[in-house]
């Protein structure tokens, strides 16, 4: 049986009403993503397919991974158990399957015939140094042990054969092509554009190196990833993608890269980067494009989903009785997070505070809250903070720590300023929430309309 796939998700959340098609023309150079940035101004987040590309005969898919809603259709739970259900899957590992054949090697391309300016790749906000593949699985081989490993990379267009692949200093990837460029070695790498959002999940997914994550993408996606060999490289790619792009990494070959918008809404710095020179497209003969566009709920949602997992994980370590943690679009879902407990002792939520610091080190702010809290409400922790901190005996700051070299606010590099907030009751003596008997049997549909 074919595998779940981008197609098979579109469906699904077609018939869920989340899906718009546009068929009036658009161009990939900021047309197709300030439509995006319009319907987000308006608190409206569709995951959008444009079948009338300027510049491209392949559609465009964009925004799917906008709202926690498709990324619980996704992974077939309801919204509200999306962390608790990711956090399951992740564990329930399921190893891929090597088939013979699939359709992303409908069509191959080699030689003269690769030619990237053919792809649909978007320029998305006003100072990118460039079009961005933004949705590009890459895989790699460790050259010592065989492991693979899979991250979603940024990649600047820069010709027909040529792209850029920015490699965070602290990446796995960036590790495994040490190793390479030790011995002098050519490092393969093969990019997957275009799966189902369960397989995206999966790839992001914070486990150790070492750790296939394609194994991680079954265990999301309920069932093993076909593979199929690429045709010039030594990797396996999932035979039920759209489009692969084959390559390698030359040891010492740079160019600069960005400037770029990135997850904190700002513009990351241009530095030198290394660059993939493409051996191969393959896809199918009628692929669909999948871009997500950077800087906005898209990215930082679908970045941000897979670390609640680690957080929550390390946490339980320090407090068992945690019912969850949330990194919110407010804090791009990477710089800020939002844990609720059930109090059980004073001071452990300073206890907790720190296992995030340590659980995940792009954590800037943290606030405890109790489990009367909703912390996907930024207005509900905000009203905490307002009325049960006291500054100066529940807040506190971590100066000169490691935090994401992206962070606007970061100086020599990645340092940063850390703040930990305790907005929980004390155990005793604190009045109560107010509150309205009998306002949860109310059925506002019937009362007021849909």
């Amino acid at each position: 049986m074919a595998n779940k796939d981008l197609r098979s998700f579109l469906k699904t959340a077609k018939e869920a009403g989340e899906v718009v098609e546009i068929n009036k023309p658009f161009s990939t150079n900021f047309e197709i993503p300030a439509v995006i940035s319009k319907a987000e101004e308006e608190k409206k987040y569709p995951a959008l397919i444009f079948n009338n590309v300027k510049e491209s005969d392949m559609p465009v898919v964009t925004n799917v991974f906008a709202t926690r809603k498709r990324l619980a259709i996704a992974l077939g739970c309801e919204e509200a158990n999306l962390n608790a259900h990711y956090r399951v899957c992740e564990d329930k590992r399921i190893k891929p399957v090597l088939v013979d054949n699939g359709p992303v090697q409908e069509v191959v391309l080699t030689g003269d015939d690769v030619d990237l300016t053919k792809l649909p790749i978007i320029k998305h906000n006003e100072k990118d140094a460039g079009p961005y593949i933004t949705c590009g699985a890459g895989v790699v081989k460790d050259p010592e042990t065989g492991c693979r490993n899979i991250g979603v990379y940024r990649h600047e267009l820069y010709g027909k054969n040529k792209i850029g692949i920015h490699m965070a200093e602290v990446s796995h990837v960036n590790y495994i092509y040490g190793k390479y460029a030790a011995k002098g070695k050519k490092m393969p790498i093969a990019i997957t554009i275009g799966h189902h959002p369960a397989f995206y999940l999966g790839v992001l997914s914070f486990v150790p190196v070492g750790v296939d994550e394609y194994e991680v993408a079954g265990g999301l996606l309920g069932e093993p990833l076909e593979l199929v060999k690429c045709k010039t490289v030594d990797l396996e790619v999932p035979a039920f993608a759209e489009i692969v792009l084959e390559g390698y990494i030359e040891p010492g070959e740079l160019q600069m890269e960005a400037p770029f918008g990135e997850f904190t809404t700002c513009y990351g710095k241009a530095h030198e980067y290394p660059v993939v020179t493409v051996t191969a497209i393959t896809m199918r003969k009628k692929p669909l494009y999948l871009d997500c566009l950077s800087g906005h709920i898209d990215h930082m949602l679908l970045g941000g989903t897979g670390r609640l997992s680690v957080i929550y994980k390390t946490i339980r370590l320090a407090c068992p009785t945690v019912k969850d943690v949330f990194m919110p679009p407010s804090g791009c879902c990477r710089l800020v997070c939002y844990v609720s407990i059930k109090k059980r002792h004073e001071g452990e939520a300073k206890n907790i505070i720190g296992a995030v610091f340590a659980s995940d080190p792009f954590v800037k702010y943290v606030v405890v809250v109790d489990d009367d809290v909703n912390i996907y409400d930024d207005s509900a922790v905000i009203r905490a903070i307002a009325t049960r901190l006291h500054p100066e005996e529940n807040a506190f700051m971590i100066k000169n720590a490691k935090g994401h070299p992206l962070d606007p606010t970061a100086y020599n590099g990645y340092v940063v300023t850390k703040i930990g907030i305790d907005a929980t009751k004390p155990l005793k003596g604190f009045p109560d929430t107010v509150s309205v008997p009998g306002s949860e049997d109310i059925d506002l549909d019937e009362l007021l309309g849909k």
